[in-house]
């Protein structure tokens, strides 16, 4: 077949599930700014009862930082459902591939710390461009939010990343597997990159989501959840945790540790396993013309556009509040 079956249409398909993840971001985005006002409420009412008790109950208010996203996950459930037309739990998250081995298990294991490595690279050079115009995006430290909320703590470590793989490698990898496993596993990964909508998670989270996606495919999606969580949880806020509670020149060196390990490890697997991998990518790649149709599709450029200005917006508020200091 020299083109993709026309009673299929990838834009479609595409444009539909682009839209459904716009749909769910806007929702979590409705929901964190509702319970932010709610929170300010709370805290107005505060002030007028006792202004000195203001810093006790910012405190106390952030150990439920985390409850928004938990509403908008369980809201997300119902729609990516809708959208898969009931097919998420009764087929999506039941497939089934090969048996983990010991030597895949800790390749991929090496995979998110090689992701870590390359993203910040790229990362780098994203802050560097903005810089040369005057924009600097504050960074505050989430894995502190984190450690302080056992609901973001929750959120982050648990039952985000189960979601997150229920939407991404369940819902929409199966939901444009019929164009074929290499355009499921990138159309995903791309999409899943843009939904963190910001610039220091988008290289990551796309690198990583190539990787879920060959997981969820070739084994299953439980593992692509167990690789989640261990990288959010055990990585990300462990590292953080032994920071602050241990010795931070100790955090540092099991970074760097984790880091350059898994860099070589992936270094040396592409260069020994790149027949096989260039064999995988073409007996699963998608007709000519697949990728150009989906393209095509408004709804993506929608999402890329609408993430995008997410990710901008840390960069230009410090401008606005600098005019603000010296009006």
């Amino acid at each position: 077949m020299n083109q993709y079956n026309r009673l299929l249409d990838p834009k479609k398909d595409i444009g539909r599930y682009s839209g459904t993840l716009a749909i769910y971001l806007l929702v979590m985005t409705l929901v964190t700014v509702l319970w932010e006002v709610l929170l300010g409420l709370t805290i107005a009412g505060s002030l007028r009862k006792d202004p000195s008790q203001v810093t006790e109950k910012l405190n106390a208010l952030n150990v439920w930082a985390g409850i928004p996203y938990l509403i908008s996950i369980f809201i997300g459930l119902f729609l990516f459902n809708a959208y898969r037309k009931k097919a998420l739990y009764k087929y999506d998250l039941k497939q089934k591939g090969r048996k983990m081995t010991l030597s895949v298990f800790f390749i991929l294991l090496a995979f998110l710390g090689f992701s870590q490595v390359f993203s910040s690279v790229m990362t780098q050079v994203i802050e560097r461009m903005f810089e040369t115009i005057g924009l600097h995006s504050p960074t505050p430290d989430l894995g502190d939010t984190i450690e302080r909320s056992w609901t973001m703590l929750l959120y982050a470590g648990f039952f985000g990343p189960i979601t997150e793989e229920f939407f991404f490698r369940g819902a929409g990898l199966r939901g444009l597997e019929r164009y074929g496993k290499i355009f499921a596993i990138v159309m995903t990964a791309i999409l899943f990159g843009l939904f963190h909508a910001n610039f220091d998670q988008l290289f990551f989270a796309s690198i990583i989501g190539l990787g879920f996606g060959y997981i969820a495919f070739e084994y299953n999606i439980w593992w692509a959840i167990f690789y989640h969580i261990f990288n959010n949880f055990v990585i990300s806020q462990g590292l953080h945790y032994v920071a602050y509670h241990v010795d931070e020149g100790l955090a540092n060196w099991l970074q760097i540790g984790v880091l350059a390990i898994g860099s070589i490890v992936m270094i040396v697997v592409l260069a020994t396993k790149w027949p096989a991998i260039k064999a995988y990518i073409q007996a699963n790649k998608p007709q000519p013309g697949v990728f150009q149709r989906a393209l095509a599709s408004f709804w993506f450029w929608f999402f890329v556009l609408f993430t995008i200005l997410m990710s901008i917006v840390p960069y230009v508020i410090p401008i606005f509040q600098m005019a603000n200091l010296k009006g």
